[in-house]
């Protein structure tokens, strides 16, 4: 699938077939994760990934009503910003980083034939706060956000909007 194709023809998938993801393509994920940018190459992210059904389970009780695909997925990642790497003159930069982080696994996930959701948590803190507890995460790191990963168990439907030129501004405003 070509790149741009990828970007604008995803969508967020919510229901997964049980059919798993293989390590290789997990692998090419992270890694794409972990290739994108990040404030003075910092590489201030942590990811935390889980296939234990129960655990994955915990994660949507701790994440609340929005994050009920999890429940249905092959495996749930949760990005992590860790302050202890993030860049000293700018520690919210990780925010940032943890973002591009999460759209690289995403679109990653779609050129595999791999259906995904990103699920908030920061800066929701009560999320934050549970996720923390959940898995024992020391002070200077911080949850992001959990992306579910599965092979889809539903169409794609909708369309995204049409490129709207009223939102873009050339040279001034």
């Amino acid at each position: 699938m070509e790149l741009v194709e990828g970007i604008l023809n995803r969508r967020s998938i919510r229901s997964f077939t049980d059919r798993h993801i293989s390590e290789e393509d997990l692998h090419t994920i992270l890694r794409a994760a972990m290739s994108g940018p990040a404030c003075a190459n910092t590489r201030d992210w942590s990811f935390l990934v889980v296939r234990d059904k129960e655990m994955l389970e915990k994660m949507a009780d701790a994440n609340g009503r929005p994050a009920q695909p999890l429940r249905r997925c092959d495996v749930g990642i949760l990005i992590l910003g860790d302050l202890d790497r993030a860049f000293e003159r700018a520690k919210e930069y990780w925010v940032i980083d943890g973002a591009i982080a999460g759209q690289n696994m995403i679109l990653a996930a779609e050129g595999l034939g791999i259906g995904s959701v990103w699920l908030g948590t920061w800066p929701q803190m009560e999320r934050v706060e549970k996720q923390k507890a959940l898995f024992s995460l020391p002070d200077s790191v911080i949850p992001h956000s959990v992306i579910a990963f599965g092979y889809p168990a539903e169409e794609k439907t909708g369309e995204h909007p049409d490129y709207e030129a009223s939102q873009v501004h050339f040279e001034k405003w």
